[in-house]
């Protein structure tokens, strides 16, 4: 390792145009967020581009993401996601910072813990019921499904239960209702954390006043849930949801409980059915692997209706590997920005890396899980074993202490869909091209899957 620490102008990187710098390459790229893994390819694990002629320093190198996401929330800030989400009305643990962050994370934290998982899981059954139920009914029209539309209302029913205690029933719902606007909410924020220029600032668009219509009716449905929660509270009761948790709380505000519900329905409806979707996604077009999860789910939850408690979802080895697989393939959080509240040098390989305070860097959090045999193949028992390969860091939901406090759910989430889901069907795909969007999170484009009966 060199002794002098490589400074932000001596990083190469792909040439930028006059003005644009390197913009017009990313916003005419199709899938422009996987510019950056080839990129990395061509000029190393850390490099340099211009957004106008502004630089930013791009890394997908481990320990230098080990070092950034070790050092928050005091050495890096996240860059723009605060400031959007206060615009949109979410001011909870996702977008604060410092100190405001330290609290509004044990807040969270104290209603996302494992010891919660048992009382949830039957909240999770009961809407993977009717996901079920949804799926049969167009298997026996012979209908495909939108996979990603079905993950998200699952996913989306879940998480209402479980922050609010209402049972939004988004899966048996139609029509315009508040699931419809919700996904139209958590899309906008990918759209303003990406625009060149704020429009958003001066126009409103039909999507802006839907999105305040959601906002206002998450508002009230806050309302109504937390004056019943502090009633419940008052007895002594034990917590049942996420605002029930938070009801003796004495300096949590009204706006901060929104937004952490908010918070909460955007972790589950983006990332959580993101991931269920890419693993069946990857399993429809692997049949071997899917009988493997179909044979496990069989084993595990006999050949039908649901296991009464989380138990039997620890005796699916090669579905938990199909998962981990289809998380290394297709990231959730491919990319995140950061900037250093002070000059700081990092720890890289082949020479360390020095940056001034204010300096923007990307995180390419996923390139490192190329760092495998055969990175491009979908091989879940690369995961199986007494010797799992050990890629550099792999953070699907976030690492250091943004570690996300819902990961336990998602997994579990995500398990017990993708089991049952395969137990009690035969996925295919419908044949159309499937693609992928980096909005705040990444996520598929076009995935809908024909269902044969199961087993």
């Amino acid at each position: 390792m060199s002794t002098a620490p490589r400074t932000v102008d001596e990083l190469t990187g792909p040439r930028p145009l006059p003005v644009v710098g390197n913009l017009v390459r990313m916003r005419t790229d199709r899938e422009g967020h996987r510019a950056y893994d080839r990129w990395a390819r061509e000029y190393g694990p850390t490099y340099l581009l211009r957004f106008g002629r502004m630089p930013i320093v791009v890394s997908g190198d481990g320990p230098i993401v080990e070092a950034v996401l070790r050092d928050r929330p005091h050495g890096f800030t996240r860059t723009r996601v605060g400031p959007v989400l206060e615009g949109l009305g979410i001011d909870g643990v996702f977008g604060a910072e410092g100190e405001r962050w330290r609290r509004l994370r044990k807040l969270a934290a104290q209603s996302l813990n494992a010891a919660y998982l048992r009382e949830y899981f039957t909240t999770i059954t009961r809407s993977g019921t009717r996901l079920r139920t949804r799926w049969a009914s167009a298997a026996a029209d012979g209908r495909p499904v939108d996979v990603l539309d079905d993950m998200m209302r699952f996913t989306l029913d879940v998480t209402t239960t479980l922050a609010i205690g209402h049972d939004l029933n988004a899966l048996e719902a139609a029509g315009d209702g508040l699931h419809r606007r919700l996904a139209e909410l958590f899309p906008e924020i990918g759209r303003r954390l990406y625009a060149p220029v704020p429009l958003h600032r001066w126009i409103t668009l039909p999507r802006d006043r839907r999105r305040e219509r959601a906002m206002r009716e998450v508002d009230a449905l806050v309302r109504v849930a937390y004056a019943e929660a502090r009633s419940r509270a008052a007895t002594g009761a034990k917590p049942r949801t996420f605002l029930e948790a938070l009801a003796g709380v004495a300096d949590v505000t009204h706006e901060e409980l929104v937004g952490n519900v908010l918070t909460m329905l955007l972790a589950g409806q983006d990332t959580t059915s993101s991931t269920a979707a890419w693993t069946l996604h990857y399993l429809s077009r692997h049949p071997e692997a899917q009988q493997r999860v179909r044979n496990e789910a069989v084993a595990a939850f006999g050949p039908s209706g649901m296991p009464a408690d989380p138990g039997p979802l620890r005796a699916l080895p090669f579905t938990d590997a199909a998962i981990r697989e289809a998380m290394r393939l297709r990231p959730i959080a491919p990319v995140m920005g950061f900037r250093p509240t002070r000059d700081t040098v990092l720890p890289g390989t082949g020479y360390d890396l020095r940056l001034p305070a204010g300096q923007s860097i990307l995180l390419l959090l996923a390139h490192g899980a190329r760092s495998v045999d055969d990175p491009d193949a979908f091989r879940p028992e690369r995961w199986l074993g007494d010797n799992p390969p050990t890629p550099a860091p792999l953070h699907p939901f976030g690492a250091g202490p943004r570690f996300c406090p819902g990961h336990n759910l998602a997994l579990v989430e995500v398990a017990l869909v993708t089991a049952l889901l395969c137990r009690d069907f035969r996925l295919t795909p419908d044949g159309g091209p499937v693609g992928e969007k980096l909005a705040f999170t990444a996520f598929p484009t076009g995935l809908r899957l024909r269902l044969g009966v199961g087993q």
